[in-house]
């Protein structure tokens, strides 16, 4: 009797601390919700803030829940069960969609685009699809005057034009994000299964794991609610509705890139998918998840995997991320494994979007406090706001503080080189907020010239002058964004605003 009390002394001994553990973890994670939805809540609230919310801890569901409106007008909510678009997140899947074929024997990472394609140019013909996965390969991030996203372009012409533009560096010499290359493997991956691309995800990835709808959702069905976007509180629709008025898609300006639809319920399950290997494997998984190739800039401390950017948190832990948005979606998928924590959010209005958001989200989940709102200094699409803040802050300062009038030549003087043009955008969001416009206009005639192809620099450099009544300066910025990428709804918007579209 004695041995089975010692028995049980010991087994007690073992399991009160656990459940201790147990129990202060739930309290925290609890305190922590509800900490982040008051935050939202009152975000939704002041500021309009409208989309959905996913966080999952040790493969549990800890968060999930929308705010705003997924239809404004109808008043009908955003909800864990609404779909919106997750921009470039698509390329995670189709990332997926290529290691589910090398998992079945179908393709090879060493395989090179002369065996999908015998007629493709010497310059490409050697490109691997690792290459490709890793952004590595050389094609420019869109093909010239590649008329938007809704473009009707079918797989022979986009091959054509694709494979005879010249590359933007030697395969594998370095890595610069690209969406070109990207709908490429989605075409090997036709070619190779004979099947769609959202049919062969469908059939592959997600009905095996109990996924619904994850796809561009067109044509869309009446059983589906799709969020509505909206720019500053104006309509810009869905992409269904884009499709349908540009005669169908998508095509492969779009086409696995970007703008696949998705639900914070559909999500979840993808999370656990490849959290747990219940998809792919577990070796497939963690090779998705190494850093393969640095990417261009970022001072060394970005990496791309496959289909996903590899770098590390503010806690020197390692962060997978994905990002998207078409400037009026946003969307983000961040895993910290070390963490054990995934988090994913979306969002259907633009003025606030999840770049600005999710930072504070981090924060109030690992501080419980705010301690940098990044909605005074908007993060970007791969969140490098907190290594390139010190930089920031400097040319932040050159303008505000040192009055600087010549920013090329301030910048030489101290011996600063901008290598990553989000760090212009950083400091240009920074003080548009703080209505320095003088200063603002200095930063982006300056970022325009060093940057001449990045569309959001031509409209915020438009917004400046707007602010600075500047009608005619505004018109040449939003024509000029809109030549760079037709059919860009915040141009379209501005341009119609004042009258000359």
């Amino acid at each position: 009797m004695k041995k089975i009390i010692l028995h049980l002394s010991l087994l007690l001994s073992f399991l009160l601390p656990c459940n201790a553990q147990q129990n202060a973890d739930t309290l925290f994670i609890n305190d922590t919700c509800r900490i982040i939805d008051n935050y939202l809540t009152q975000l939704a609230k002041d500021k309009n803030f409208s989309g959905g919310l996913l966080i999952v801890k040790g493969g549990k569901k800890i968060f999930n829940k929308g705010y705003g409106w997924a239809n404004k007008e109808q008043k009908i909510p955003f909800t864990p069960t609404t779909l919106a678009s997750m921009g470039s997140i698509t390329k995670a899947f189709t990332a997926a969609g290529v290691m589910k074929l090398v998992e079945q024997g179908k393709l090879s990472v060493n395989d090179v685009l002369k065996k999908f394609f015998p007629n493709v140019p010497d310059d490409k013909a050697n490109i691997t699809i690792h290459q490709l996965l890793t952004h590595a390969s050389g094609f420019h991030e869109f093909l010239q005057n590649d008329g938007g996203d809704y473009a009707i372009i079918n797989t022979e012409g986009f091959l054509k034009q694709a494979f005879s533009e010249p590359l933007s560096f030697i395969p594998g010499q370095k890595a610069i994000y690209t969406n070109v290359g990207m709908s490429i493997l989605a075409i090997i991956m036709e070619k190779v299964t004979g099947t769609d691309y959202e049919t062969f995800l469908k059939k592959n990835l997600f009905e095996p794991i109990g996924i619904k709808k994850i796809s561009y959702c067109y044509p869309s069905s009446e059983n589906d609610t799709i969020a509505i976007g909206y720019i500053t509180g104006t309509i810009w629709g869905t992409h269904a509705e884009h499709f349908k008025a540009a005669g169908g898609g998508p095509y492969w300006n779009l086409k696995g890139n970007g703008g696949l639809e998705a639900s914070l319920n559909d999500m979840f399950l993808w999370i656990n998918a490849l959290t747990y290997s219940a998809v792919l494997k577990p070796a497939t998984v963690e090779k998705m998840f190494t850093p393969a190739i640095q990417e261009e800039g970022n001072n060394g401390q970005v990496y791309f995997g496959y289909g996903c950017n590899i770098s590390k948190s503010r806690r020197n832990t390692k962060l997978i991320d994905n990002g998207g948005s078409n400037g009026v979606y946003f969307a983000r998928l961040i895993r910290l494994p070390e963490e054990g924590l995934v988090i994913y959010m979306v969002t259907n209005e633009s003025s606030i979007n999840t770049n600005m958001v999710l930072p504070n989200i981090t924060q109030l989940y690992f501080q419980g406090k705010i301690t940098q709102d990044a909605l005074t200094m908007s993060s970007n699409t791969n969140s490098r706001i907190q290594q390139l803040l010190p930089l920031a802050e400097k040319i932040y300062d050159i303008l505000v503080k040192d009055k600087s009038k010549d920013l090329e030549s301030a910048l030489q003087k101290a011996k600063i080189s901008v290598e990553d043009d989000m760090i212009l955008l950083d400091v240009g969001n920074k003080l548009i907020q703080e209505k320095k416009q003088d200063e603002a206009l200095i930063l982006y005639q300056y970022y325009t010239q060093t940057f001449p192809n990045i569309v959001v620099a031509w409209n915020d450099m438009g917004d400046v002058y707007r602010m600075k009544d500047n009608k005619e300066e505004a018109i040449n910025c939003y024509k000029r964004a809109l030549k760079l990428r037709p059919n860009n709804p915040r141009a379209k918007k501005n341009l119609d605003e004042l009258g000359k579209n």
